[in-house]
């Protein structure tokens, strides 16, 4: 019996041991803030915008500029340590038009030295958690629940538009300010820019306005984190035709991030432009247990942080170590486990 014991001890304590290397997505918790509403990553203590932050060498904050309303900026609080900045624009998840939403995350992409814009400005600190809600993925054989559209009108005015919402022009107009501020001597980024290297990011709804931005000629990479947009089709295609007008417009290397099919409600959308796209290098990658709402509530945005980090100093700064997570069969995102799922085209 007394062996018998100690086996069963040695098979808990290995199969705890097998759990701890496959370090599964965070179990999210179940607190909830003033407003009922849920805190899956807990509350970070506020910390002012001008905070250093991130796990960067170069530590970044959170700021507004005058001469581009409606957006929030993030950069190293050192910006002449970090040489020439590649841009990133970013589009909130819900295309909520609070700069500061995605606070952890975008610190922390900045923190490697990018200057990142997004659209909104510094709204309550409240909303610097990050996404909050998972949104119910439909059983198998329903209709399914559509994520929030993506403004990308014309019509729509920018920056943000009538209801409070990112908008694809809004991410634009960012694009345009970050050529104009590295040309003028009264800015603190005179000459610390680099235009020539410009990426566009979101997740969500955001997803999608980074869908209609990857057309734009600047931008040289794209991240879609659980978000892609489709586009208007022409009134005679049926609605079963698989045409992607957005992804048939992109012409640069794209990172595609999702959760897993039973608990992130865009994993199909996901999955489908990976397969839709084969003119472009792609790189795409699922988590098992990862949910919609991701790991950019955690410090430092998580595994979507790094992920996030380490694409664009491979595609924007030539960063040949960072590209080792992507590059090769023995990437290593393809080798680490922790319930990824990798599929890529033209990467190696």
């Amino acid at each position: 019996m007394r062996l018998n014991a100690n086996v069963a001890l040695l098979i808990t304590l290995l199969t705890g041991f097998t759990a701890a290397l496959a370090s599964p997505p965070p179990v999210l918790g179940t607190a909830t803030d003033d407003a009922g509403k849920p805190l899956p990553f807990g509350r970070p203590a506020y910390q002012t915008p001008t905070t250093p932050m991130g796990s960067g060498r170069f530590k970044a904050i959170m700021a507004e500029d005058q001469s581009l309303p409606d957006h929030t900026l993030y950069f190293p609080a050192n910006i002449a340590a970090a040489g020439k900045l590649p841009v990133i624009v970013w589009g909130n998840g819900a295309c909520i038009n609070a700069g500061n939403r995605f606070r952890i995350l975008l610190t922390e992409f900045a923190s490697h030295g990018f200057l990142v814009i997004a659209g909104g400005p510094i709204d309550n600190p409240k909303y610097e958690v990050g996404p909050q809600e998972n949104p119910i993925v439909p059983a198998p054989g329903t209709a399914p629940t559509p994520l929030p559209p993506a403004p990308t009108s014309a019509a729509q005015p920018a920056p943000g538009d009538a209801a409070g919402r990112n908008t694809a022009a809004q991410m634009i107009a960012a694009l345009d300010w970050a050529s104009r501020a590295n040309e003028d001597p009264s800015s603190k980024f005179y000459h610390r820019l680099d235009p020539s290297e410009m990426a566009a990011a979101g997740q969500s709804c955001g997803g999608s306005l980074a869908t209609s931005v990857s057309a734009d000629p600047r931008i040289k990479t794209s991240i879609l984190f659980s978000g892609v947009g489709r586009g208007p089709r022409p009134s005679t295609e049926v609605a079963s035709d698989a045409s992607n007008p957005m992804l048939d417009a992109i012409h640069a290397p794209i990172l595609l991030l999702s959760g897993d099919a039973q608990r992130d409600i865009a994993y199909r959308g996901i999955s489908d432009a990976a397969t839709y796209l084969t003119k472009v290098p792609i790189f795409h990658a699922w988590q098992e247990g990862l949910t919609h709402i991701g790991t950019y509530g955690m410090p430092n945005g998580g595994e979507l942080g790094r992920l996030g980090w380490q694409w664009f100093a491979w595609q924007l700064r030539g960063d040949q170590a960072a590209g080792k997570t992507f590059k090769g069969s023995d990437c290593g995102l393809c080798t680490e486990g922790d319930g990824w799922h990798v599929d890529k085209t033209s990467i190696d």
